[in-house]
């Protein structure tokens, strides 16, 4: 299990020079998930379950969305895939799922791993303001680089997914110890957040905590914890995603225009090739100007469902679809079924979630996130609560007396 807590704990920082640091021709982020793979095939033959046929596990959209993207790859590349990032990023996916979805089979295990997210994505966070110390008065309207996640955006987008859950996490009783700890992650998170200055990170926190603020009884006090917390971080100089929105620079603006160029050129592979896309990897984006053709030098649409429809058209926009839709609605269901007092922090985490995942459906239209692993961590663990959820309910069952299981 340590192996899999220390895999978790990666996930919000992939580009920190720790992980990154080469042992032969593999990184220690590699070495790790591979270790972590072994443990979870390890635990498979221990235990003879595997996820991936659990019905409690409900994996079908995931799957479908994983073969449909490996063989866009393989279409576009052939056997040249095997070198292609696209293709590892994806295995790394698939064995992510599986890890997770083996590995967290408790709510013991679950508390621990939301922990140490919550503490992966604070540290983070201390490196972004850090940043912005060093940098903020050199540079006017200066943003940071969003730490060891090595982009703002990406950065926004783990704390959009996260900080709800976190709001959630602390509605029930906690330790003293860890009610103050997650107190802490949350004011650093938002501190990194204001920092990061992310527009669109900007609006999917607010739907994911106007989210929240449906599903809580005080909301007065929820909303007023987020103000105490949120205002004073609004009062620092430079750059804030809010000024950003209101009074765009001119940096802001050629942002905001190469995007909806690299979206109109992403709309035009999409319906030039439906069904199957132009093949993951292969998005060169051009578009015609004054009867110029002319390109664009990014290869990423700067919005997930059009890089996706762009990359692999129908076949792989569906499934991923499916992924988001489908997650939301186990989260609901896992909501209606956490009634007993054994329940309550699997229904808190499962709020968390649904908040977190809603926020990052806004935020997927002004990002490229495909191979942002914390997101994708946040759907198999809601893929895992369904079962955690079910062996709770097991343990708590009284055991039959002797007579009644020897008539049995």
């Amino acid at each position: 299990m340590i192996i899999f807590y220390i895999l978790v704990f990666t996930l919000p920082m992939p580009n920190h020079p720790l992980w990154a640091a080469h042992v032969g021709p593999f990184t220690i982020l590699k070495l790790i998930g591979m270790a972590g793979l072994l443990v979870a095939i390890f635990e498979m033959l221990r235990t003879g379950t595997f996820p991936v046929l659990s019905k409690y596990i409900p994996s079908g959209w995931y799957l479908v969305y994983f073969f449909a993207a490996s063989a866009s790859v393989f279409r576009a590349k052939g056997l040249d895939a095997f070198n292609s990032p696209d293709f590892w990023y994806i295995l790394s996916g698939f064995c992510l799922f599986t890890i997770t979805t083996m590995m967290v089979n408790s709510a013991e295990r679950l508390r621990k791993v939301v922990l140490l997210v919550l503490a992966s994505i604070a540290i983070n966070s201390v490196y972004v303001a850090r940043e912005w110390q060093l940098y903020h008065n050199f540079f006017p309207g200066f943003r940071t680089w969003g730490g060891k996640s090595d982009d703002p955006n990406y950065f926004a987008v783990a704390v959009v997914l996260w900080v709800p859950l976190t709001v959630f996490w602390l509605l029930g009783k906690r330790p003293k110890l860890e009610t103050w700890f997650c107190i802490g992650c949350i004011g650093v998170m938002l501190l990194g957040f204001t920092l990061a200055a992310s527009r669109g990170g900007l609006i999917g926190l607010a739907v994911a905590m106007l989210f929240l603020l449906m599903h809580v009884k005080h909301r007065l006090k929820i909303l007023a914890l987020v103000v105490l917390l949120a205002a004073p971080m609004s009062l620092l100089p430079g750059s804030s995603a809010l000024d950003r929105l209101i009074h765009p620079t001119s940096s802001d603006q050629e942002s905001s225009e190469f995007r909806l160029e690299l979206w109109q050129a992403a709309r035009q592979d999409f319906l030039d090739h439906p069904i199957l896309g132009i093949g993951l990897g292969n998005f060169a984006p051009q578009i015609v100007k004054n009867g110029l053709i002319i390109q664009i030098p990014f290869h990423v649409a700067h919005n997930t469902y059009m890089d996706i429809a762009a990359n692999m058209g129908l076949s792989g926009l569906l499934p991923f679809i499916g992924v988001l839709i489908g997650s939301v609605f186990t989260l609901r269901k896992v909501v209606k079924r956490s009634n007993g007092p054994e329940d309550v922090m699997v229904r808190q985490v499962a709020l968390g979630l649904q908040a977190g995942i809603l926020g990052y459906m806004v935020c997927a239209f002004f990002l490229s996130t495909l191979w942002l692993q914390v997101f994708w961590f946040c759907t198999f663990l809601t893929m895992s609560l369904p079962r955690v959820l079910h062996l709770a309910h097991a343990a708590s069952e009284p055991e039959p007396i002797l007579s009644e299981a020897w008539a049995k």
